[in-house]
């Protein structure tokens, strides 16, 4: 059914999937934004339109085959950043 929603149509999806998710009270002003394309890249040029001096991101620390087959978000923002980038590690998955 996804190849036949438009991008627009998945932004809008993926927009209201976020919002349920950050609707605590604690979290209000968060900013949310969704851009489609390769994440990284993505992530690295928004960084640049902000005039950002960090970026800070996640990663689940996989090694091996499994980074090898899943990539790393966070080691391409690493290699394409205009600026630094501090990679926390995520908790293992439950």
């Amino acid at each position: 059914v996804w190849a036949t929603i438009d991008d627009a149509e998945r932004i809008r999806h993926a927009s209201e999937a976020m919002q349920e998710e950050l609707n605590d009270p604690s979290l209000k002003g968060v900013v949310t934004e969704v851009r489609l394309g390769d994440p990284g890249q993505v992530i690295a040029d928004r960084a640049v339109e902000l005039g950002a001096d960090l970026i800070v991101i996640p990663s689940h620390g996989r090694t091996g085959f499994t980074r090898f087959l899943l990539g790393s978000v966070a080691e391409r923002v690493v290699r394409l950043s205009h600026c630094p980038v501090l990679v926390t590690k995520l908790p293992p998955d439950k």
